[in-house]
């Protein structure tokens, strides 16, 4: 059974539904670990708050209302690591309404999510959204299966605790008409069999509902032939939920390389949207469009545009939120259209009334990749993430509900608009709406550049990204000039001539905060790592660079174990 991440642990440990009356438990973590997360901006932004008023509204009532989230992506997606984090953690807020979509991923020759694996016989035929002309009609998942053999099956094992008791609805949606073969389902000792043609919503739907006596952790779906006119059977995916219209349904969808091109070819979509109802559409691909050839900036952003009209035409209850690409790295540098996308999402979300999650930024902007990469938290291919990495960006799109949450009901005084472009000394409310994100006492200070400072030193001194210090001055570029004056917003204050004491006779400079860890032997003074610490924490201990710390030990990499001594003088 795969481990719980702690943030997924203490939340469910509470068991309490609708914890957004209790707004310490979304601050409960700040991430001091990652100085380059921007938590400034880790909210859902939009331009007008009646964007977001009847979505916010119904989170509200979850006790009495389900509310469903349809997240809709690429590779990131499919693999279904930070999503199930997400999904894990809203549904210990919220109330569980089920487990989402699924899909047989064996029969289309692809991998399944993290949480369950799937199997099949018979020869299957299969279409994804990112074929330039898929042989199958596309829908919701971006992926069709289809079989003439009436012999064929399929099953899905979920491992432990991903399928819930009361998760005894099956949403099916498939082909329906009277030449599609029959279904029998297996789960443990029950089974229902289902009229494919006949058991239906209603006669223009693709979605059947089945009940089952209980949740189960293995479902065999068998083809049964009735009757000679039928001759095939085509799956479009499976939604596994809880019958009760209450709590927080999180179905997550995504292909490997799919973009906004692959979005506009799934022409089973408008009814899929119809038929699922979600109350949001996260909408979180763009990359693959641009990441090889560059970007058609006019086209790509009809192509969005279009997709943008066709969800509120067909899901127009839904609240719209559009998601950007975090930093990529290709050949050692980072790939400029990232930055390109992140602005030109933020734009079509003000001229399209949709809300607005900035990940490039949240994930630290230009350059970011290489931190993640040197902490393991992203692939040597510099485009996905490790678990650890997936398990952070799900905590992260988890707490960002929440201060969208506590900012629309306790929003600052005269507020119309949930928007931080940055936060500027000469802006009244940004001081007070990093104390409410950030749940820390925190100034504005100025730092005087000093011969040979960099910005990522001066961004470590004061535990801030790079892109906050780029942003706050209104910087071109993070070249950096001896004298030049920058604005720091910090809750750290570094001191220009730090105190001394004496220690066994000989003088050793005390940092503002002293570690426990550390020790004093002659002129050399140690810190011992504890778990959990990174060079950059115990850097900003010690108002040293990492580069600094890096260079006294003689590291040639960023990696660092519990109980080993480092220098710090």
């Amino acid at each position: 059974m795969r481990k719980l991440s702690l943030l997924s642990v203490l939340y469910l440990s509470l068991g309490i539904n609708n914890l957004l009356s209790q707004p310490l438990y979304w601050n409960q973590f700040e991430y001091p670990k990652y100085p380059w997360i921007d938590s400034t901006v880790n909210i859902l932004q939009t331009h007008k708050k009646s964007v977001i008023a009847p979505f916010m509204a119904k989170l509200k009532k979850t006790n009495k209302q389900r509310v469903h989230i349809l997240h809709i992506g690429d590779s990131h997606v499919q693999a279904d690591i930070f999503t199930h984090e997400t999904r894990t953690l809203l549904g210990g807020t919220f109330g569980h309404a089920g487990r989402g979509m699924v899909f047989p991923y064996t029969t289309a020759r692809t991998h399944t999510a993290a949480d369950y694996r799937s199997r099949h016989t018979g020869k299957w035929y299969y279409a994804r959204n990112v074929e330039r002309s898929p042989e199958l009609p596309i829908g919701v998942t971006g992926i069709t299966s289809r079989t003439y053999d009436p012999q064929s099956a399929f099953k899905l094992s979920f491992k432990e605790g991903a399928i819930r008791p009361e998760f005894t609805r099956l949403r099916i949606l498939m082909d329906r008409t009277v030449r599609s073969y029959d279904l029998r389902i297996i789960a443990g000792t029950d089974t229902a069999f289902v009229d494919v043609f006949k058991n239906a919503i209603d006669s223009i739907s693709d979605q059947i509902w089945v009940d089952m006596p209980v949740g189960s952790s293995e479902y065999l779906f068998e083809l049964v032939q009735s009757d000679t006119l039928q001759s095939y059977f085509e799956i479009y995916g499976i939604s596994i939920e809880s019958p009760d219209n209450r709590g927080l349904l999180y179905t997550s969808v995504g292909i490997n390389g799919a973009g906004h091109y692959s979005i506009m070819r799934e022409n089973k979509l408008p009814q899929h949207l119809t038929d699922l109802r979600p109350d949001a559409i996260i909408l979180d691909v763009g990359a693959n469009d641009f990441y090889q050839k560059g970007m058609d900036q006019q086209r790509f952003k009809d192509n969005l545009v279009s997709i943008i009209e066709m969800f509120k035409t067909y899901a127009p209850d839904a609240l719209i939120i559009l998601s950007n690409s975090q930093d990529i790295h290709r050949g050692g540098y980072s790939v400029r259209a990232c930055s390109i996308f992140s602005t030109m999402i933020s734009d079509v979300a003000k001229t399209e009334k949709v809300a607005f999650y900035d990940w490039y930024r949240v994930a630290g902007g230009n350059q970011s990749m290489k931190i993640w990469k040197s902490l393991h938290l992203a692939n040597r291919d510099g485009v996905h993430l490790t678990r650890d990495g997936y398990e952070l960006k799900g905590s992260l799109i988890y707490q960002s509900f929440g201060r969208t949450y506590r900012r629309f009901f306790n929003p600052p005084k005269k507020e119309t608009s949930i928007i931080i472009p940055c936060l500027d000394p000469s802006q009244l409310d940004s001081v007070e709406l990093a104390k409410e994100i950030n749940a820390t006492e925190k100034k504005w200070l100025e730092h005087l550049v000093k011969k040979g400072e960099t910005a990522w030193g001066i961004a470590q001194m004061y535990n801030i990204s790079v892109i906050q210090l780029k942003e706050w001055n209104r910087l071109g570029s993070y070249a950096l000039r001896e004298g030049q004056k920058l604005k720091v917003f910090t809750e750290f204050e570094v001191q220009e001539t730090p105190p001394k004491r004496s220690v066994n006779s000989v003088e050793v400079t005390v940092p503002k905060k002293s570690s426990r860890q550390s020790r004093a032997t002659g002129s050399v003074r140690y810190h011992t790592i504890q778990r959990g610490e990174t060079l950059y924490s115990i850097a900003r201990k010690y108002r040293m660079s990492v580069s600094e710390l890096k260079r006294l030990n003689n590291m040639r990499s960023d990696f660092i174990r519990a109980g080993k001594r480092l220098k710090v003088k």
